[in-house]
């Protein structure tokens, strides 16, 4: 027994220096990865509620005593998500968007029903009908893509709707940087008697602040999630319009999931509430301004920018094209240097996904944190210089004490380092 209390003592330790260490890294890196951003500690700590209850069931019908509270608070969420996104019924209880997503298929199809989504390389999402994830698997997928410019073509969305006859009609994207015309979507969708999807995780904040068009009354259902470019918890919403809100209910419960935890649910209503104030518009302005400085700096070498540019806050680097490095080797290089980005299949990908051919990056978490564009500049400037001479290891010290030169009078006012 003392060895294994010595064992488990080591490793409480080995814990919290992991913890640590990621604090640390965090503060000590420009981090571009496009759903990253940082959370407001007050979403975590000193909330009112001091009990971390669970509970089953859905809204109002739940098989426990003493849950009023519990209604009260999901209530709220609820109402506020409807009130944000202008949706007639929300469902605040999935634990990820990947199972808000499951959800939805459970509600309106059966086994093998036919599916019509954009392609993974296109910008979709795994969720959206890869081979090896659940969605591909119990579903019928076929996918659209997007014009030998990487914008999304309805002409030919519909056409493929019309041959294929789905069931549900999936759009939304983890790394399409345009806007989506949800009118024309649903246009298609009505003409081959299909739903429409739209996976919003990544825009939700852009629409909440009127940066990009609102899903409804166009589409039929919207899932996502807080964590992004909303900058709350972590967590799934299904938004539908009120017809299929039985279905969606009693997908999630007890189609794909069991309890609840309280906490969670009103630390998404805060952060609904809190994303209907002046200043969340105005910090999605200035996502907006970031990521068009970036548009202004990386269109200095043709080909780069997939689509040209970016109508959100991410947008994706065609960095095999341009400078003959895979998204990995980019990745790992920016990663060298403080910068932190991921590596991204691009439309047309003829690399291995895990190589890839390109990078995405975002601007919310260096928006959150205060970088202005001015800022935002200098950081284009160096990510050009060292994908443009990835070999020059004196350019490479040098753009590490400029980052890190930032990093420290960022860190200065920084209130998420609180």
């Amino acid at each position: 027994m003392r060895r294994e209390s010595k064992y488990f003592q080591k490793l409480g330790q080995e814990l919290i220096k992991a913890a640590k260490q990621q604090d640390q890294y965090d503060l000590d890196t420009i981090n571009l990865i496009a759903p990253a951003s940082p959370t407001p500690m007050k979403y975590f700590y000193n909330l009112p509620l001091k009990h971390n209850a669970i509970a089953e069931g859905l809204l109002e019908n739940r098989p426990y005593a003493g849950v009023e509270g519990f209604n009260r608070i999901e209530r709220i969420a609820a109402e506020a998500a409807c009130k944000l996104f202008g949706a007639e019924h929300a469902n605040v209880q999935p634990h990820s968007v990947s199972q808000a997503n499951q959800a939805v298929y459970q509600a309106l199809l059966n086994y093998g029903d036919k599916v019509l989504a954009m392609r993974f390389d296109a910008g979709g999402h795994l969720t959206h009908g890869m081979s090896r994830n659940f969605s591909g698997i119990f579903y019928n997928f076929n996918f659209y893509g997007v014009d030998e410019n990487g914008w999304l073509d309805y002409e030919e969305i519909e056409r493929k709707a019309l041959e294929f006859k789905p069931k549900l009609i999936v759009c939304g994207a983890s790394s399409y940087p345009r806007i989506i015309e949800f009118d024309k979507l649903a246009k298609i969708s009505r003409r081959v008697g299909a739903c429409l999807m739209a996976d919003l995780s990544h825009p939700a904040g852009l629409i909440v602040a009127k940066r990009f068009p609102q899903p409804f009354p166009h589409c039929d259902v919207v899932t996502l999630t807080l964590d992004k470019t909303m900058l709350g918890p972590h967590g799934g919403i299904v938004l539908c319009k009120s017809d299929l809100s039985q279905k969606i209910d009693k997908a999630i419960h007890p189609g794909v999931q069991s309890s609840v935890p309280l906490r969670r649910i009103y630390q998404m209503a805060q952060c609904l509430i809190d994303c209907s104030l002046p200043w969340f518009n105005d910090y999605i302005n200035q996502v907006i301004r970031n990521i068009k400085i970036f548009e202004q700096k990386f269109n200095q070498y043709p080909g780069l920018v997939v689509t040209g540019g970016s109508d959100t806050h991410l947008m994706v680097l065609n960095t095999f094209k341009v400078f003959g490095l895979t998204g990995m080797e980019a990745e790992k290089l920016l990663e060298s240097l403080g910068i932190l980005t991921n590596r991204q299949v691009i439309p047309g990908e003829i690399l291995k996904p895990y190589v890839a051919s390109g990078i995405r990056l975002g601007t919310s978490w260096i928006t959150a944190r205060g970088y202005s564009e001015e800022e935002t500049g200098f950081i284009a400037d160096i990510i050009l210089q060292n994908l443009a001479d990835p070999t020059n290891t004196s350019l490479q010290m040098e753009s590490k004490d400029n980052l890190k030169k930032l990093l420290k009078i960022k860190r200065k006012n920084d209130v998420w380092c609180e």
